[in-house]
């Protein structure tokens, strides 16, 4: 299941988020696991928990990296899609 550049998704019940040295953490209680984002992953994260899609966020962040708009949303879908594998995020 992919959530596409337009897609929304919210966090899933029981995965809870911290933040250590710059680096997100997402622990999922339930299942025990965990999933670990650099500074970009969790801007990205906070751009998903507030609503905004794939599409929105890369937008938002394109200006500061040298990389095409094509190339980071794209690369955003892909993240997404991740975390909605691992039951970290559901659509909304």
């Amino acid at each position: 299941m992919s959530v596409g550049k337009s897609g929304r998704v919210r966090p899933t019940k029981g995965v809870h988020v911290r933040e250590f040295d710059g680096e997100m953490v997402l622990l999922d209680l339930e299942r025990g696991e965990y999933f670990g984002l650099d500074e970009l992953g969790g801007r990205v994260w906070n751009g998903l928990v507030k609503g905004e899609t794939p599409e929105q966020i890369a937008a938002r962040l394109e200006p500061e990296h040298e990389v095409t708009l094509d190339r980071l949303v794209v690369d955003l879908v892909a993240l997404t899609d991740e975390l909605l594998r691992r039951g970290l995020v559901e659509p909304v």
